[in-house]
């Protein structure tokens, strides 16, 4: 007893000095478990299809994870190639508009803003914003060596990201026998269960987000080109893309959507730029309830099980405590937990009796 209570602080010692190397770890390798979770995304996302050329073709696991890598690959390169002359098309009908709200700006801000009696001079506004992003440029340009690496570094992991999504889906029937190994025999069905479980709500989540995503970025560009908005195209890609954050992100698009309209107007509708600005609100309003209430339950499903309000506050948080990656993933995390605990809370009734055994 003695000689194991000699041994105890030591241990201790040793415990708390892997949790420090394992929390540096962590965090010195932030960059490499990003690109690896992206890539377990994508990889994700592509599996069913390496599974689906295998039923319908007949061919080899390998040969079906190549011809899907392929096709992502060429993808990944054909999209921006055909999208970026337009979006720059578009951009360069863009500039005008731009220089335009900017001789408006410089106008508002030359008429003192009078409260209650008050008079607030907003001269100094504009000199200071213009002043302010000379300023950025000109660090910017100090430091364009430090951008430059910080570009190749982010191509770096961007590449093994790449890397890592082929062997991914190659390798992903060896992970699971992997992650077996290390449970207990007697507890495989628990776990195989809860894996089906997982897969589902991963499933439902990204290929349904992903979808919501294209249908979004078609409506909203489809809905404003309709009604005369300037640069359509690049607003129906901004709300497409800022979909992908859940509630926060088409918020956040709408409000740009409604501030160019209100400062540009229709290109064609005679009507003012209040009023137009509300006629675009209103196009983002129906585009979002439609998603809510009949889009996105059709393509998820009632798998997440969580309160918007919790999804909400659940993506202001992420956002802020953790960055962008956590926030793209925090609702089917927080499912996958909700639905594990349930799991576990039914097993433990069950084994106290208040529940009847269950067939796995």
């Amino acid at each position: 007893m003695e000689h194991n209570s000699a041994r105890q602080p030591i241990q201790y010692a040793l415990a708390g000095l892997l949790i420090i190397i394992a929390v540096w770890l962590i965090i010195k390798l932030q960059p490499l478990i990003s690109a690896l979770i992206i890539a377990g995304l994508i990889a994700y996302i592509l599996h069913p299809l390496v599974n689906f050329l295998i039923r319908r073709t007949k061919l080899s696991h390998n040969g079906a994870v190549t011809i899907v890598y392929l096709i992502f690959l060429i993808l990944l390169i054909a999209i921006p190639a055909i999208l970026t002359p337009v979006v720059i098309a578009q951009t360069r009908e863009f500039i005008p508009d731009i220089e335009f709200l900017t001789e408006r700006l410089k106008t508002l801000t030359g008429t003192p803003l009078v409260i209650g009696g008050f008079s607030i001079p907003l001269n100094n506004v504009f000199s200071d914003l213009e002043a302010s992003i000379a300023q950025t440029v000109t660090q910017i340009a100090t430091n364009l060596g430090f951008v430059l690496a910080d570009v190749s570094t982010n191509l770096l992991w961007g590449l093994i990201a790449l890397v890592s999504v082929y062997y991914l889906l190659r390798d992903s029937h060896r992970l699971h026998r992997w992650l077996l190994s290390y449970i207990p025999q007697q507890y495989h069905p628990h776990t195989n269960h809860l894996l089906h479980e997982i897969d589902l709500i991963w499933g439902s989540f990204l290929r349904g987000q992903l979808l919501l995503m294209l249908i979004v970025g078609v409506f909203s560009w489809l809905g404003t080109m309709a009604v005369g908005m300037p640069a359509a195209l690049i607003i129906g890609v901004i709300a497409g893309v800022l979909d992908i954050i859940p509630s926060l992100g088409p918020t956040l698009a709408a409000l740009i959507a409604v501030t160019i309209a209100l400062f540009e107007g229709s290109t064609f509708l005679p009507v003012s730029n209040w009023l137009f600005a509300i006629i675009v609100l209103a196009i983002f309003l129906i585009i979002q309830q439609a998603e809510n209430i009949w889009i996105r339950p059709a393509l998820m499903g009632r798998r997440l099980r969580l309160h918007p309000a919790i999804v909400f506050v659940s993506v202001l948080t992420s956002l802020a405590l953790f960055g962008i990656l956590v926030t793209l993933i925090i609702v089917p995390l927080l499912s996958t937990v909700g639905m594990v605990t349930r799991y576990l809370r039914d097993r433990q009734w069950e084994a106290e009796g208040f529940l009847p055994p269950q067939t796995d």
